[in-house]
């Protein structure tokens, strides 16, 4: 049996327990999964796809936005659609899907080694993208939770799908940014304090603390955010002096803020960032810089 890496297109279709087929947007696939509705998913047969076989297993690439990886399951049948074009029927594995979902690998980790994503790539014919997909599965929450553990908290795989209200996934501001930190390399834990949920991400030495701040209140609402992080921020540095960590404080919105918050928080020294209509993060311009010159990829 093979494995393949099947980007979505327009023609494939999420279909639940009853038959129906999703609204095609993440977020509709992802609460599916999450609440055990999520059965199958119909993709369309283009290029060195057409070799698979029933008992083979996909996993799906969400290509758009960047998601990811963010499904597996076992090739059922083969079937034409109305109008005559093949396509597969992928039975979903839950429990494997469901992980995925919560914490999809990124997609510039299958890009290094598959750099044409267009179509199906049988992956025993791309052994070093299967190891790296299997690693992300398999391997790296046993390696989060290493570089969490220490500092007392859960991994956002572990905690954030849990649940069935005020889950950290259904949070639209925080979790617009773990994508791009998973991109970056950053283990991401989440921790409720101060009355809220709050995300921190740790690369070796790197460590971020990352708030979330409602743009639609009042100015207040920032500075509040700005207070509450720096002081997260500075207990972690007293309390795990041992870890020798160096901390960012990091405010996020769920729309851009006034020009004048971003300034005032760029000049403190706080990264900031706001949740695009995609759901993709976007970073001030100073923010961008302080990144790359100090915190981008080791």
């Amino acid at each position: 049996m093979a494995d393949w890496l099947v980007p979505l297109s327009r023609r494939t279709n999420f279909i639940d327990r009853s038959g129906a087929t999703l609204t095609p947007r993440f977020e509709v696939v992802r609460n599916a999964a999450l609440a055990g509705e999520l059965a199958s998913v119909d993709v369309e047969v283009r290029g060195a796809l057409a070799d698979a076989e029933p008992g083979d297993t996909v996993w799906v690439l969400w290509s758009e936005h960047d998601v990811g990886v963010m499904a597996v399951g076992q090739v059922r049948r083969r079937h034409a659609r109305h109008g005559g074009a093949p396509e597969l029927s992928v039975a979903l594995d839950k429990a494997r899907t469901r992980l995925l979902v919560v914490d999809p690998m990124p997609t510039v980790f299958v890009r290094r080694w598959i750099p044409d994503l267009r179509g199906g790539s049988r992956l025993d014919h791309r052994p070093r993208a299967y190891e790296v997909i299997q690693s992300w599965e398999q391997e790296r929450g046993a390696r989060d939770d290493d570089l969490l553990r220490p500092l007392g908290l859960q991994s956002w795989r572990a905690r954030a799908g849990r649940g069935t209200g005020d889950r950290p996934v259904d949070d639209p501001a925080l979790a617009s940014v773990v994508p791009f930190l998973r991109s970056q390399d950053f283990a991401v834990g989440v921790v409720a304090r101060d009355g809220g949920t709050r995300l921190v991400a740790r690369r070796s030495r790197d460590l971020l603390v990352i708030h979330a701040v409602a743009v639609d209140r009042d100015r207040a609402a920032t500075y509040q955010g700005f207070g509450l992080v720096r002081a997260h921020r500075w207990s972690i540095e007293r309390t795990h002096a041992d870890l020798h960590v160096r901390a960012w404080p990091w405010l996020v919105y769920a729309a851009k803020p006034a020009a004048e918050l971003i300034a005032f928080l760029e000049d403190e020294g706080v990264l900031v960032t706001w949740r695009q209509a995609s759901g993709q993060v976007e970073m001030s311009d100073r923010s961008k810089q302080r990144w790359y010159r100090d915190l981008g990829v080791r």
